[in-house]
């Protein structure tokens, strides 16, 4: 079994989540569609998977990311509603007659094929708006009829605000969420911002539509648990407290890289020490820092020079005062455009304690190293 997947976390290998599962099953239950909101990498997706097995209604994952026009929109939701069909419907024959019976009024032709229902798109076809709403629309009423639940996870939602220049697709999906009593509606995105910008702008369809679960890091002391329980299954021992101690602080928590440093330390054969944890880290950081050198190419000399301080230095709750711009060299101004950007991007965020801190603990790690310099 691989204890620490860095993609998706499924089965025994999903860790804690408890409070988000219960409230993804109350409002799932409760038909209130759901926006799962974090930076990237914080397990949303495997969080809405777990929520669905669980469940155990039909349900179909749907990513937006590849997207790059409305049409592209149009046909990844039509493929998923195609998923739906099969999985009310498993039989070939009737697969085909109800899945040609729905998708004829949209023009759309159906063949089955062993991968499932393959959609041929008519070039004179309706507009891309009409068809989501009346495909929605339809996919209800089936549901209703077939008296099912049926989930719609959509995916890398923020496409739709970035390849249409209106908000038509985001209203057709809000009309068909608010008429549904039998599709549940999950909305997730790895860009925050835009995401918050179609959620939270009263101006935009989606405004207070959904209920909003926002995920943090996972507490230390359940991934104490379920790291303890893997090393008694791998090594037959527990880990020393200090060896744990040291995953915690260089992983800073965050999900994907704490599964990414404990999958390089359960290939060991003996039980890891913190000498060694640290070491492989920092063959980790080594290994990736050329592909964190050309991302943070792309961002202004003044964007770095703010990362390269909050990396390799503490007072970061004083950012805009005379004694750290100083330091930086710059001006509290240029300070304030620098991290607007890095806040919206995801590179930086604000603890609770108010200070600014990356939120990428290899970015960190390779800006706080020695060999590290602004080009």
């Amino acid at each position: 079994m691989n204890y620490f997947p860095t993609y998706l976390a499924l089965g025994e290998a999903f860790c804690n989540r408890k409070e988000e599962l219960k409230r993804i099953s109350y409002n799932l239950k409760d038909n209130t569609p759901i926006l799962l909101i974090s930076p990237r990498r914080y397990g949303k997706t495997s969080l809405a998977l777990k929520s669905f097995e669980q469940i155990k209604w039909p349900y179909a994952y749907i990513d937006l990311y590849k997207a790059l026009s409305e049409e592209d929109i149009e046909r990844f939701i039509l493929q998923g509603i195609g998923q739906l069909l099969g999985k009310i419907e498993s039989a070939p024959k009737k697969l085909l007659h109800l899945a040609g019976d729905f998708f004829a009024s949209l023009q759309i032709k159906v063949v089955v094929e062993k991968a499932g229902i393959q959609l041929e798109f008519n070039q004179n076809k309706l507009a891309a708006t009409d068809i989501i709403l009346k495909s929605l629309e339809k996919l209800h009423d089936l549901a209703k009829k077939k008296e099912k639940r049926v989930i719609l996870f959509l995916d890398e939602f923020q496409i739709v605000g970035e390849v249409t220049h209106h908000h038509a697709i985001e209203a057709a999906i809000r009309e068909a969420a608010q008429k549904s009593s039998h599709i549940a509606y999950v909305f997730s995105g790895s860009n925050r911002h835009l995401m918050e910008q179609m959620f939270y702008d009263r101006k935009r369809p989606f405004y207070k539509l959904c209920d909003q679960i926002k995920l943090d890091r996972i507490n230390s002391s359940e991934y104490e648990k379920y790291i303890q329980r893997a090393a008694q299954k791998k090594w037959n021992k527990k880990l020393a407290q200090k060896t744990l101690d040291i995953i915690f602080s260089l992983t800073e928590l965050h999900p994907y890289y704490l599964n990414k440093l404990c999958s390089l330390l359960w290939q060991l054969e003996k039980l890891p020490t913190e000498n060694e944890s640290s070491m492989i880290w920092q063959q980790f950081v080594f290994e990736n820092k050329s592909t964190v050198e050309r991302e943070l190419d792309l961002l202004s000399i003044n964007q770095r020079k703010l990362l390269i301080f909050l990396a390799t230095n503490k007072k970061t709750d004083e950012l805009f005062s005379k004694k750290m711009t100083k330091i930086m060299n710059l001006t509290s101004s240029s300070v304030q455009r620098a991290i607007e950007p890095l806040l919206e991007k995801d590179y930086v965020f604000i603890d609770p304690n108010k200070f600014y801190r990356i939120l990428d603990p290899l970015i960190k790690a390779v800006l706080s190293s020695e060999s590290f310099s602004i080009k």
